[in-house]
């Protein structure tokens, strides 16, 4: 597949290219009907292609929301319950769900309720029975390990995804009569979970707030600095190899405070020593040096760039610590501190 990412006014889409395009009944049923699960979709012909734009307006990919928290035993049943609701809707509509994207990339939450979105592509080719087992070892990895409900639905669902002769509705329905009566809460099995130990999720050092921005911070390092351009926010150190920016609190690493800002607006990350810029489906944009990046865009920042998250500027500083200051009200976030203490 061909997928790029596309702002048009206030809307951001994820679209997929065919190639050779037909049309056809499939293609009519995703487009014309707003199908419960699924992200809305409209098609575009160029040539004698056919993008298919699906609409992920103020929400974010699971790949990106399990980043930085590991999921929970009722997450967990949440989202196979989600999806079990978009396969049965493939059948009232006469979808093949062979068409649903089971790629963490291409499966979009809402930010606030967690409500999960997948998309159907008709032209999908995908060896469900595969993405599926990948999906689950995908979600292995990001279990809240001291969450007990986590761990046994996870390897549960590991162990029913790796089954043969089962249709993806029947897999999920098999899994929803065997959790009924019993909760999400089963003794973990003695098998060990494929892959080893699942690591616990690391928590930061301490958490310090100054004006209208909330940043993580580790022990004092040298790095990336963003100093800000406007005294009403302070500077934030970017620690770590992913820090996410944005005014969802409980979401971000960097809480910023400020009309303009999404939940998750942007992303700084660390990679092979370089540090790097993303807008992530902000609706008033990630800027490097006045320019918009496009929707999932990533840009390199080097020592002097000016960083923007809608109105709120940054300089960038690659060469020293955060500076406090005194006169700045701070509150630390100790170890075991409850979030009501901030």
């Amino acid at each position: 597949m061909k997928v790029s990412y596309r702002r048009e006014m206030d809307h951001n889409y994820l679209v997929i290219r065919q190639e050779e395009f037909q049309d056809g009944y499939q293609v009519g049923m995703v487009v014309k009907n707003k199908i419960p699960g699924f992200l809305e979709c409209r098609l575009s012909f160029i040539d004698r292609c056919g993008d298919f734009y699906y609409e992920i307006t103020s929400r974010q990919s699971l790949r990106l929301l399990l980043e930085r928290k590991r999921l929970s035993g009722p997450g967990l049943c949440s989202f196979l319950e989600e999806l079990l609701r978009a396969v049965q809707s493939c059948g009232e509509y006469l979808l093949d769900s062979g068409g649903i994207l089971l790629d963490p990339d291409y499966i979009y939450l809402d930010p606030d309720g967690e409500k999960a979105y997948f998309c159907c592509f008709p032209f999908g080719e995908t060896d469900t029975g595969k993405a599926l087992l990948e999906l689950a070892e995908y979600f292995l990895e990001r279990l809240d390990r001291q969450d007990q409900d986590a761990v046994t639905l996870g390897y549960e669902f590991y162990r029913m995804a790796g089954q043969e002769h089962f249709s993806l509705e029947e897999l999920l329905v098999k899994w929803k009569e065997e959790r009924e009566g019993g909760g999400c809460r089963e003794e973990i099995p003695e098998t060990p979970v494929p892959g080893g130990e699942i690591p616990l999720p690391a928590g930061p050092a301490s958490r310090e707030e100054g004006a209208s921005t909330v940043f993580l911070k580790q022990a004092p390092q040298r790095g990336l600095v963003l100093r800000s351009e406007n005294p009403a926010y302070g500077d934030m150190q970017i620690t770590g190899e992913s820090f996410l920016v944005g005014k969802k609190k409980d979401a971000v690493d960097g809480w910023l405070k400020a009309r303009g800002i999404s939940r998750i607006h942007g992303k700084i990350s660390l990679e092979e020593g370089e540090y790097y810029l993303t807008d992530l489906n902000s609706t008033n944009g990630t800027f490097l040096n006045g320019g918009r990046l496009e929707v999932n865009e990533k840009a390199r920042i080097r020592q002097g760039d000016q960083v923007g998250f809608a109105d709120v500027k940054y300089v960038v500083d690659l060469s020293g610590e955060l500076h406090y200051n005194k006169s700045d009200t701070e509150q630390v976030w100790k170890k075991g501190a409850k979030k009501d203490d901030i």
